[in-house]
This record gives C-alpha cells, sequence and structure tokens, in this order.
C-alpha cells in the first residue's frame, strides 16, 4: 500500500498495552524512510507509483509476519478499532475460514472492505510491496509477473528494523512459545536467520 508518511507512528495507548510495541514502530519509521527514498528516486526516473485508495491485490497474497509484528496488530485492533468494525473483522474471518480451508489462499485478516484497518501499524512486509506503473490485476502475483515493476527499496533499514526488535524476543522468547534465540548480537546473520524462521503469513495464525 502506498506510503503516507515516514514519520514514526506514535500511539501511546497501543505501547502501554504491548510492550515492544514501541521498538518495533521506531522499525517501522526506518523502513518508511527508506521506502520514501525509493519513491522519490523512482520518480525522478519518471515511474510512478500504483498503489492506491481501492488496490488490495497485494493483501491478498501471503504476508509475512514476524510474531512481534502479529501482537501489533493484534493490539492495534483491540485498543483502536471500534466494537462494529471488530465485530464485521470476526464476522469476515469466521466466513472466511467457512470458506477457504487453506489458510494461504485467504485475504489478510485485517482487510475490510478493500482497506486495510489496522494500516497505521501493518507490517513491515506490506510498507515495501509497492508496484510501479501500472496497477495489479486481481489475482496477479507481481514479484512473479513483472519483477521489473516492483519497487525496491534498500534492504539494510529492514534488516536495521528486525534488529531494533531483536532484544525484545530474547526476553521473551519461553513465554511466546518460540525456539531459543541465539546469544549473537541482534544486527548478527544468525539473528536474522532466527527472525526469519519465525516469520509466518498472518492468515495462519489465530488473531483474535
Amino acid at each position: 500500500m502506498l506510503p503516507r508518511n515516514s514519520g514514526r507512528h506514535r500511539d501511546a495507548l497501543v505501547e502501554r498495552a504491548l510492550p515492544g510495541a514501541g521498538l518495533l514502530l521506531a522499525g517501522c519509521a526506518k523502513v518508511d524512510a527508506s521506502v520514501a527514498e525509493a519513491v522519490a528516486a523512482a520518480r525522478k526516473a519518471g515511474r510512478a507509483l500504483a498503489c492506491g485508495p481501492g488496490c488490495d491485490t497485494c493483501c491478498r497474497q501471503p504476508i509475512p509476519v514476524t510474531p512481534l509484528e502479529f501482537l501489533l496488530l493484534r493490539a492495534h485492533m483491540r485498543v483502536r478499532l471500534d466494537a462494529t468494525t471488530r465485530a464485521r473483522l470476526e464476522a469476515q474471518h469466521e466466513a472466511q475460514l467457512a470458506a477457504e480451508p487453506e489458510p494461504l489462499h485467504r485475504p489478510c485478516p485485517f482487510l475490510l472492505d478493500g482497506s486495510c484497518s489496522v494500516y497505521a501499524v501493518r507490517p513491515l512486509a506490506c510498507r515495501r510491496y509497492l508496484v510501479l506503473d501500472r496497477a495489479c490485476a486481481p489475482g496477479e502475483v507481481c514479484t512473479q509477473s513483472r519483477p521489473e515493476d516492483m519497487l525496491i527499496p534498500a534492504r539494510r533499514p529492514l534488516l536495521e528494523a528486525l534488529a531494533l526488535t531483536f532484544p525484545w524476543y530474547a526476553a521473551r522468547w519461553r513465554e511466546l512459545g518460540l525456539p531459543e534465540p541465539p546469544a549473537a548480537g541482534p544486527a548478527s546473520e544468525a539473528a536474522q536467520a532466527w527472525l526469519r524462521s519465525v516469520t509466518v503469513p498472518v492468515q495462519s495464525l489465530a488473531w483474535n
């Protein structure tokens, strides 16, 4: 989805509800800044973003999230969405479970009426997934059909964003039921590999 700004999103209510939210939101700001730079470079080269309101094709593909990203989505839903919206999301999710047993064939559970209901705290993968010049066709996976039209932000800010969250996991891996993280520092390849190992599609999680 189209990035609205590259500033650090702040939400005292969500950050109180989820210790560690601030670390991830700081990481999101790093990624947003790198995306803004990539967008500016693409525009300078004469290309235009195809993503915009009403475009939700990418929300209907498997969306990778780390455990903390998922917990942030759920915390935002619980403390920021009104009761009616939460009820609609829950009813929609139950209908999707009944209609499609394969999780990876379902849309993102936070997609409602063609829009992201948790946009402010959307995952890092969503922030980095942008298509140039021509909007995705329904069902199209642009990374496969036309990779030349994918915006490619710098990878280092993504790794730095994930590294910010590593100490949080190192202190909580047991209570989260995760494998033990390596003793190496958060910027190490071992730490990055561990984070990749605990990343799963949001559609496969018991989100509510």
